[in-house]
């Protein structure tokens, strides 16, 4: 079911298996090696378009931005989240879940599939209890991924044993990557004592984030993740170094000075969107954590 708020209308034009109009990529490549398999999907327009697919047991999608000008809202049933791409962001997908997002076009994308035999089998080979998921913060950048991924993009138009071999390798590389930091389990390194699971993290940052959420208490955070209020609060902060209300406010700060240099918007829009009281409010924050005020920030840059 489209969102009522969505200006997309369903495309009857054929989609490939994630979901895209093949028609209007740029690049589309795809390389099946068994139990991964890797995509370099690529659109130059900055047209509206509607990936949509039912939950499936295909396992997991990894897609790295090697790009700066993508976004699109992704649907949670009735919540929405505006995510924007910029060069090593990453996102994970979980093909059990029913996904809907809204894309405005403009994109580079490597993307990984693994199945979840990939999942056992890299299980096996690192002696550690098989992985039951992935997951990530819903602003998360990856630099590692991203240079894997500038490794591979060159590749996988290539033919011939050598290069389906370093291919594989590349793959290898990010699973174990991927499962150290974004799985269930973690070779040579344990979660921190008290801190959240990676889980719990994404899921809380996730809901700072919604605007639909904007009313919601820690303490109705906290029991989404099952946990108390003051152990939820300690444990963000193990697990981030700042408190939820200081981890939202550095989000907030970074959407507005990103405004402030790249639209003419008025400061008093710019808090509004943000999510900040009002101009004074942002004027506050912006000056305690960046060190000038929005008005010089965008003088500054002029």
């Amino acid at each position: 079911m489209i969102p009522p708020d969505s200006p997309f209308r369903q495309s009857s034009a054929p989609k490939d298996n994630l979901g895209c109009i093949s028609t209007k990529l740029r690049k589309d490549i795809h390389v099946d090696s068994g139990d991964i398999a890797f995509y370099r999907k690529c659109m130059v327009e900055p047209q509206l378009e509607r990936v949509a697919m039912p939950a499936c047991d295909r396992g997991f999608l990894v897609g790295v931005s090697l790009g700066n000008a993508h976004r699109r809202r992704i649907f949670t049933g009735a919540r929405a989240l505006d995510r924007r791409f910029e060069t090593d962001s990453i996102y994970i997908r979980d093909f059990s879940e029913d996904y809907q997002a809204d894309m405005y076009g403009n994109f580079d994308f490597i993307l990984v599939e693994l199945s979840r035999a990939f999942l056992t089998r890299l299980g096996d080979e690192q002696h550690v209890p098989t992985l039951g998921g992935l997951t990530c913060a819903p602003d998360q950048k990856d630099p590692v991924l991203g240079h894997l991924s500038r490794a591979l993009a060159g590749n996988l138009e290539v033919g011939g044993p050598l290069n389906r071999l370093f291919v594989e390798q590349i793959g290898l590389a990010m699973g174990t990557h991927l499962a150290k930091q974004y799985g269930d389990f973690s070779t040579g390194r344990e979660r921190a004592k008290g801190a959240l699971s990676a889980a719990d993290e994404a899921r809380a940052k996730e809901l700072l984030l919604d605007k639909s959420h904007a009313n919601a208490s820690i303490a109705d955070i906290a029991r989404e993740c099952n946990l108390s209020r003051g152990y939820f609060i300690r444990a963000f902060a193990k697990s981030t170094g700042r408190t939820p209300h200081q981890w939202l406010l550095e989000q907030r700060t970074e959407q507005a000075r990103q405004l402030v240099e790249r639209t003419r918007m008025t400061l008093s829009e710019i808090a509004t969107i943000c999510g900040f009281a009002d101009q004074s409010h942002l004027s506050r924050v912006f000056l305690k954590l960046v060190g000038m005020s929005p008005g010089a920030w965008r003088r500054r840059g002029a």
